[in-house]
């Protein structure tokens, strides 16, 4: 398995076994599920290059989450998006092949999409192989 795949799994793992992220969304999935009311949390694209250093492989990752959510306004998508951020940044430092060098977000935007509210949360992560 690649280092951004061994990391992105480890990602998906962390925010799913976040009980207070839980209580505001019916799950949180790397692939677009076949059929799961909103609210959900998808991680979208993945975006992966050379950041590597003399003597070890790394990689400079991009995560791209897509929140979906069906209230009427924009409250819950963004609190949604708050506990996603707080889960994101008290990730383990280390996972089964990856050292996690540093984790920032990028950018967000929240937006209304037909009947749901979107909200797009990006990050960018450094990682260093052990």
């Amino acid at each position: 398995m690649s280092l951004e795949q061994d990391f992105v799994l480890s990602v998906i793992d962390w925010l799913a076994s976040d009980a207070a992220l839980l209580t505001q969304v019916n799950g949180v999935f790397h692939r677009s599920p076949a059929r799961i009311a909103a609210p959900y949390v998808l991680l979208d694209d993945v975006l992966a290059t050379d950041w590597g250093t003399k003597d070890r492989p790394g990689r400079e990752v991009r995560l791209a989450f897509s929140i979906r959510d069906g209230s009427s306004d924009a409250a819950p998508v963004s609190a949604i998006g708050g506990a996603l951020d707080l889960r994101l940044m008290t990730m383990p430092r280390t996972g089964s092949s990856f050292q996690l060098v540093s984790l920032h977000p990028l950018r967000s935007r929240t937006v209304r999409f037909g009947e749901l509210w979107l909200a797009t949360l990006d990050y960018r992560a450094r990682l260093l192989a052990l």
